[in-house]
């Protein structure tokens, strides 16, 4: 269950402690000495300490000091014979969790012990939540396009319910983004959302990470260990890249989505599992059914909403947006001035094929940032596909330049087309803008982006 370490510098109570420890099932290590107990936490990690008070070279209270220090918050258990008020609330006021009194009572200690490892679990889970909830302050679905404000309104329709949500869509489309906008605007909110990426694992590993394994499932597993499964439990567990999830796993994630339960590697317990689940992947899943590489079944349980991601070439009207916002932030965060995108820049991003997605751009405009020293980012600091080629604005021939061999309409379109697309960028995306400056009703402009596939 925790690995525990006991410093004592008398024996017969460290044998005696670790004896009871390990019956209840703990892994345990001991030291007669706090210097022996620092070098052995230097290599190993622990779950929780229990120390005597008084011992040669070195009392209790200062091993606190320095393991608090040294390595942070442990729950840290002091025990000892001569008890004072003021050297317990001492002990308590540099951070012990309790203070027991030798000789000790097993069901006490054992209940304590119990208490100190619940409370460091839920400090852990409000850190990591206070820390996700910092990182991602400012992170949104960005876009004014039609297909981003109707994947809004089916987020805000399927986020309460506790359906399994299959997520689609090329790599780099903000998969992730929408798995943590369902999970915020879900009754789970309060929980964890916890995130793993299922290509990042050979099979073994994936298993025990989600699942968990008991003491001695394999070579190397010392202590039992909680998957990702429990420790998610009540909140939303993202599985991204679930196309590699390995097809001799993928019954036992079905079992889990069936029957809410699931067993631990080397274990034969069933634990009930309240977790939403939603998958992500860029594969095709039905394809990879016809070749033998995805089980049908389990593609039904998780694509119960399917949920599809368009790529940055599809909504193009929502770069100069992207644009806008991703330059604030990467100027906050990199100490730079205020920078603006020239028109320009900003029509060589427009005409870009993007098969890196939003990802490629953030990665584009940060290089941009790094080799701009000026006020505003030229397209002469974009890398080198941008100052030739695919991203090239488009030229409105003069008459002078029309083969007689090409059909007028085709020109007209073309000239069309750079209108629009210079008018979503005065309109720094807004297509409502655009419209008003091209002449045009709102429906009209999005019936001639789909046209040219600017959407």
């Amino acid at each position: 269950m925790a690995h525990i370490l006991v410093v004592d510098d008398e024996k017969n109570y460290r044998v005696v402690l670790s004896q009871l420890l390990e019956n209840a099932g703990h892994q345990v290590s001991s030291a007669d000495n706090p210097y022996a107990a620092l070098e052995l936490l230097s290599r190993e990690q622990v779950s929780l300490i229990i120390s005597d008070m008084r011992m040669p070279r070195m009392s209790g209270l200062d091993f606190l000091r320095h393991i608090t220090d040294e390595f942070g918050p442990i729950p840290f258990i002091i025990l000892t014979a001569y008890a004072t008020v003021n050297t317990a609330l001492e002990a308590m006021k540099i951070g012990a969790f309790d203070y027991l009194l030798k000789p000790f009572d097993n069901e006490e200690i054992l209940l304590t012990i119990d208490k100190a490892l619940t409370y460091s679990r839920l400090q852990n889970e409000n850190l990591l939540l206070r820390r996700e909830l910092e990182q991602n302050r400012d992170r949104k679905l960005i876009g004014n396009s039609a297909a981003m404000e109707t994947l809004r309104a089916q987020i805000s329709q399927v986020a309460p319910a506790k359906t399994s949500i299959l997520i689609t869509g090329e790599s780099g489309t903000g998969k992730e983004l929408v798995a943590q906008s369902l999970h915020q605007l879900s009754p789970r909110h309060d929980k964890a959302l916890v995130s793993i990426n299922c290509a990042a694992f050979a099979e073994n590993l994936l298993e025990s990470e989600l699942f968990g394994h008991e003491r001695g499932a394999f070579t190397g597993a010392l202590e039992r260990k909680q998957g990702l499964m429990e420790i998610s439990a009540g909140g939303t567990l993202f599985l991204d890249e679930i196309g590699e999830f390995p097809l001799n796993l993928q019954p036992k994630l079905l079992r889990v989505l069936q029957e809410k339960t699931f067993r631990r590697v080397g274990g034969t317990a069933e634990i009930k599992c309240d977790v939403r689940i939603i998958a992500a992947t860029h594969r095709n899943l039905a394809q990879m059914i016809r070749d033998g590489l995805f089980r049908e079944d389990l593609y039904y349980r998780l694509n119960v909403v399917s949920l599809h991601l368009p790529p940055l070439r599809e909504r193009r009207e929502d770069i100069a947006l992207l644009c806008q916002l991703f330059l604030q932030r990467l100027c906050r965060e990199m100490s730079h001035g205020p920078m603006e995108i020239s028109a320009e820049a900003q029509q060589a991003l427009f005409n870009y094929d993007w098969p890196g997605n939003i990802r490629e751009l953030q990665n584009i405009l940060e290089r941009g940032v790094l080799f701009c020293n000026e006020a505003t980012l030229q397209r002469h600091h974009l890398p080198e596909q941008f100052q030739a080629g695919q991203a090239d604005p488009v030229v409105i021939p003069s008459t002078e330049q029309l083969p007689l061999a090409q059909p007028l309409p085709n020109y007209l379109e073309t000239i069309e087309q750079q209108l629009i697309q210079n008018a979503l960028i005065q309109a720094r995306g807004v297509q409502a803008q655009a419209a008003e400056l091209l002449g045009i009703s709102r429906s009209n402009l999005q019936y001639k982006l789909k046209k040219y596939h600017l959407l």
